[in-house]
């Protein structure tokens, strides 16, 4: 009886040790939605590299797309939404294409080392 005691005992403090304590809290509507705009933000990015007319341009600078996924990736939510903000601040009209082709060729070439005029984009090799 008195080894069934010591068991339990055992048991029982070895439960009570290894369960930590556990914390839960609300997931507030403001987080859901900050996480949310971040996933779209970088899937902007990472379509406007998959489109056609990026990937023809990268391919002549001998930047491969997939790096540049890589680092889209790699990219915290705030640098992203930054560079979204340049990217969708450009002027409407015919010449929209070209300045974003050219905003994400500069992009690119920040990310892989080549430029540094994004200051807020860090190079894959750093």
């Amino acid at each position: 009886m008195k080894f069934l005691k010591k068991i339990a005992i055992g048991c029982f403090s070895a439960t009570v040790l290894m369960s930590g304590s556990v914390h839960a809290e609300a997931i507030s509507s403001d987080s859901v939605m900050q996480t949310q705009a971040a996933h779209y933000n970088k899937q902007q990015l990472i379509d406007m590299v998959n489109r056609a007319d990026v990937q023809s341009k990268l391919v002549s600078l001998g930047v491969d797309s997939n790096q540049a996924i890589a680092r889209i990736n790699g990219m915290t939510d705030s640098e992203i939404a930054q560079l979204n903000d340049e990217i969708n601040q450009a002027p409407a009209g015919g010449v929209v294409g070209a300045v974003l082709t050219v905003l994400a060729i500069i992009a690119i070439l920040d990310l892989i080392g080549v430029t540094d005029v994004y200051p807020f984009i860090r190079p894959v090799n750093s």
